[in-house]
């Protein structure tokens, strides 16, 4: 059954990489890209950028591999696409920002040591205990040809990080003064918090899934969402029926939490929703969620340093987020990019 399951898996992947090249070819009829020097077109190229090109098949596995690294910057894997080609012009989006930056730590001659690959690849196998060869095959589910092909990508993360690092970090420098502001904005000065009571729908994403699991898992939250949405479906029922997360009470119940109890991208859009309203289908580590918020209530804070940590740490990502979309429109505005999709 397993065998037939991959094969059809594979040949899933197969069927949608020749549609896909008909339909770009189909589209490049009469609007060839212009390749840089030295290139020779054997297959559909959905971007140039610089002097690289990604092609459609390099596309494919990106989507392949993007559930394989936990990456610094957060992807839109919870959004529904309209149809297969805007999944896939996100996927290219994010290949050419990364391969842009890339670029630019390349240029300045920054480098990742086989040792610091060695240490992610020990640090994978003992986290999940796997053996060598447990390490081959689940590398492979997550669509890399070899343990190789996953060094290198490995390699390009950890260079792009040390990039984003070299370049931004000397910028993220929140003020003492902010903090308080904040506290004493939305904490009475870190002596009240809000608790939430909540509900959730959770739909989990293996580890190790592929792309047609992680697609197919993505529409069955979507499905579910449409159905509530449409009142085919109560929360509470919908919870019970197909919710993976066996830790909560009735119909999904989660009880009162305090925010820094969260994973931060459920607890941004938990505080963002008002009383009773439902949440699009949200990402975390644990997998697809639909969230709606019951009540609010204010108490007495727990801790004063936790709190300023967690504000802290909220400013350092929005500024993050800032600072690194305005240097992702500069390296594009200075780079010849031209997309295909």
């Amino acid at each position: 059954m397993a065998t037939i399951t991959k094969r059809r898996m594979a040949a899933g992947w197969v069927v949608l990489t020749l549609l896909w090249s008909a339909s770009v070819q189909a589209g490049d009829q009469g609007r060839r890209a212009k390749l840089p020097k030295g290139f020779q077109q054997l297959e559909s190229v959905v971007a140039v950028v610089g002097q690289h090109i990604i092609t459609l098949s390099e596309l494919v596995r990106a989507q392949a591999q993007n559930k394989a690294s936990q990456r610094l910057v957060p992807t839109r894997q919870a959004e529904r696409p309209r149809n297969s080609r805007e999944l896939l012009r996100q996927v290219l989006n994010t290949q050419v920002d990364n391969l842009l930056v890339t670029q630019a730590a390349k240029k300045l001659g920054l480098t990742v040591a086989d040792s610091e690959i060695d240490k992610h690849l020990k640090k994978l196998k003992d986290q999940n205990i796997w053996d060598q060869e447990e390490l081959r095959q689940n590398l492979g589910k997550m669509g890399f040809a070899d343990v190789a092909s996953y060094r290198n990508h490995v390699r390009n993360e950890q260079l792009r990080m040390k990039m984003i690092r070299t370049k931004l970090g000397s910028k993220l420098r929140i003020a003492e003064a902010e903090i308080k502001r904040v506290l004493k904005l939305e904490y009475k000065g870190g002596t009240q918090e809000q608790e939430i009571h909540s509900r959730h729908i959770l739909i989990k994403v293996p580890q190790g899934a592929s792309p047609l699991q992680v697609n197919a898992l993505r529409n069955k939250a979507w499905g579910i969402y449409d159905r509530i949405k449409a009142g085919k479906l109560a929360f509470v029922d919908a919870a019970e029926e197909y919710s993976d997360d066996e830790g909560t009470g009735a119909g999904g119940d989660l009880g009162w939490m305090r925010r820094w109890m969260l994973d931060p991208t459920f607890s941004r859009t938990l505080w963002s929703l008002k009383k009773d309203q439902i949440s699009k289908v949200i990402l975390t580590p644990f997998g697809f969620h639909i969230v709606q918020l019951l009540e609010r209530r204010t108490v007495a804070a727990k801790n004063k340093r936790i709190l300023e940590q967690m504000v802290r740490a909220q400013l350092v990502e929005q500024q993050f987020t800032k600072f690194y979309e305005q240097w992702l429109t500069e390296l594009r505005s200075a780079a010849h990019v031209e997309t295909r999709l």
